[in-house]
């Protein structure tokens, strides 16, 4: 008989392999084959459901979560839910999603998807409204409506939001009155690229065109507009670059909108990673399956699964293999910290990078060994270990990995303690603790044995080798022994003390050459020396200099720092008057906006805050060379400027 290996036991579904795409994946009925409707996003749809209700005013919604949460996944399930069409879902999710159960008549409202992109939010709603209703309609007199659209998108002119407004609700009341529809249903998925192009570019368009739909959608009343926009992070990540008053514009805006954080319980996410490798149970040893279930007792007892019910998770556990219990927590927080989520979760489980699920599945069934956290920190190292490392005051990176790859032991045991509380400290969350207890539950099955060999090596790694330092309950071991400095929090002051900069122009000034610049070739050729002077100033400031009539220098440069691309054509349309061509010894040097730079300045001036302000480096070196390591940052914004 051929042994068998763990890989064998998986049965991956198609779904896990991609990420939806709310245009592509619509008209594919099998899109949602394998959806897993977890609890957390039933409880999404049922209060959305309270928009579908008559004359209801919550009709304007904003998921936000991070990268690769699910979002677009559960969007597609939405917006097949609001058409009507339940045919598209398999018998899971149709039984989960009845319409009764949620107190509401069944809606048919025409789904109108749109991916965002770096351009004007009324052209991509203009430009996605176009074939949907050619599709919808045909021909006919509804043509002209396709018409006006047409013409709207072909004029060189911006697009009003007025215009764009009668547009939608025109569509919107067409639809409404149309046997088949009720309404209109608009979904924005990748909304944060519109606001991106909306801040730095605030004159073409801003954001006051979702307030006004945000707006009509709340007070659609019988005819009905449901809005459901999708976004990574929240308003004020994205106008943290814009003035104080933009800044309460886009708050505002964004208070229009009724908000969902797309977070799932880790219970749940749990589920979705059973799902996702579906592991053919039957096959995995009878002794294994138990060792699961008293582990996952075990880490449930450890208070790493919080709240999560106990009993749903022992059901879970064999659906798990060969993933080790203590391991969910971790990876989960992990991918949230410093990954994209399901889609980096999907990535471990199911490519083939190197110390993945799948390589790791390459062994053979009954060789009693579970992925464990050490195999884990493996797998973040090789694959997150450069990211992590410009991160490493949040996460004292640099110094894990130098600790644990320095470290000389023949012993794999003492190697794999290390790397445990190594992946912990990385987490450093307090619901995660690298206590005595859950590093031998991490590492040691219910044998005593086992666990006596790991409280022994523990013991040794303690106390003799002095390389795991122990801070007591309330931290648990640690690879280093002590810091007296939180940078995280540090930092935190810093961005409160510091506020984001109105403008770049007077802090760049510290970096610029200013020294005179000599006519080199003119010297060489004539032997006379001839020089200018430099003069860097603020775009209001042009005039003034242009009023001194006479200078020391034979010729002068002036640099106008422009903030905003309506600045530099304001400096551009000043140095080509007619009366500014006399100075013929002066010259206009005009740069591209600077406003770019405002991340970079903004990080550099925080962390010289912290090292003026924090006087507990002195007695703490590991926090003192992370300080020095990312005050670097000020040498790569003097190569940029």
């Amino acid at each position: 008989m051929t042994e068998k290996k763990i890989s064998d036991l998986f049965h991956v579904k198609g779904r896990f392999l991609r990420s939806a795409h709310l245009e592509r994946d619509f008209p594919d009925t099998t899109a949602l084959s394998d959806y897993v409707l977890t609890d957390f996003a039933r409880s999404c749809l049922g209060r959305m459901a309270e928009g579908l209700k008559p004359r209801s005013g919550q009709r304007a919604w904003r998921m936000t979560g991070d990268y690769g949460s699910g979002k677009s996944g559960f969007a597609l399930v939405l917006a097949h839910w609001l058409a009507g069409d339940g045919r598209s879902f398999p018998s899971q999710i149709r039984r989960s999603v009845d319409f009764h159960r949620f107190g509401i008549p069944r809606p048919r409202f025409l789904p109108l998807l749109i991916t965002c992109s770096r351009q004007p939010l009324s052209t991509s709603i203009l430009e996605s409204m176009r074939p949907v209703l050619k599709e919808v309609w045909g021909g006919g007199t509804k043509s002209r409506l396709r018409m006006s659209i047409e013409r709207l998108l072909d004029v060189k002119e911006q697009t009003t939001d007025v215009e764009v407004l009668q547009v939608i609700a025109e569509v919107n009341r067409r639809v409404a009155s149309d046997s088949k529809y009720k309404g209109l249903l608009l979904v924005l998925d990748e909304l944060g690229k519109f606001l991106e192009f909306a801040a730095l570019h605030p004159d073409r368009q801003d954001v006051f065109l979702l307030q006004r739909l945000a707006e009509v959608a709340s007070r659609s009343k019988d005819e009905p507009l449901f809005i459901v926009c999708i976004l990574h992070q929240g308003f004020n990540a994205y106008a943290e670059h814009l003035n104080q008053s933009a800044q309460r514009e886009w708050e505002k805006v964004a208070g229009r909108f009724e908000e969902i954080v797309f977070n799932q319980p880790v219970e749940q996410v749990a589920d979705v990673i059973a799902s996702a490798i579906n592991v053919s149970i039957r096959d995995v040893p009878g002794a294994q399956l138990h060792g699961l279930e008293q582990a996952i007792s075990r880490t449930v007892g450890l208070g790493w699964f919080g709240s999560a019910p106990a009993k749903s998770l022992a059901k879970c556990a064999g659906r798990l293999y060969p993933l080790h219990p203590t391991v969910l927590p971790a990876l989960i927080r992990i991918f949230r910290r410093f990954g994209q989520n399901e889609r980096s979760l999907f990535s471990f489980l199911l490519s083939n990078e190197p110390f993945g699920l799948q390589a790791f599945s390459e062994k053979l069934i009954g060789e009693n060994e579970l992925y464990r956290l050490h195999h884990f920190y493996d797998y973040v190292r090789t694959n997150f270990g450069h990211r992590l490392a410009v991160q490493s005051y949040r996460s004292h990176w640099n110094l894990i990995d130098s600790v644990v790859e320095s470290f000389a032991t023949e012993d794999e045991l003492q190697s794999q303690i290390l790397k445990t509380v190594g992946i912990l400290n990385l987490l450093d969350d307090g619901d995660l603790l690298p206590t005595e207890e859950s590093v031998v539950c991490a590492l040691a099955e219910i044998d005593h044995r086992d666990q006596k060999n790991v409280r022994t090596a523990l013991k040794k790694l303690h106390k003799g080798k002095r390389i795991l330092y122990d801070r007591g309950r309330a931290r648990g071991l640690c690879l280093w022994p002590h810091t007296c400095v939180d940078l995280e929090k540090a930092y935190e002051d810093a961005s409160r003390a510091i506020d984001t900069p109105r403008g770049v122009a007077d802090f760049i000034k510290d970096f610029t050459e200013t020294r005179p610049v000599v006519a080199r070739r003119h010297y060489i050729e004539t032997g006379n020396l001839r020089y200018c002077d430099v003069r860097y100033c603020s775009v209001t400031e042009l005039p003034e200099l242009f009023e001194e009539n006479s200078i020391k220098a034979d010729g002068r440069i002036i640099v106008p720092l422009c903030e905003t691309p309506t600045e530099r054509k304001t400096a551009l349309d000043f140095v080509t008057r007619p009366e500014i061509a006399e100075r013929q010894n002066w010259l206009v040097a005009v740069p591209q906006p600077l406003n770019n730079l405002a991340g970079f300045v903004q990080e550099v001036r925080r962390w010289e805050w912290v090292s003026s302000n924090t006087p507990e480096l002195n007695a703490d070196k590991f926090a003192r060379e992370e300080v020095s390591r990312q005050k670097a940052a000020r040498l790569q914004l003097e190569k940029r400027i």
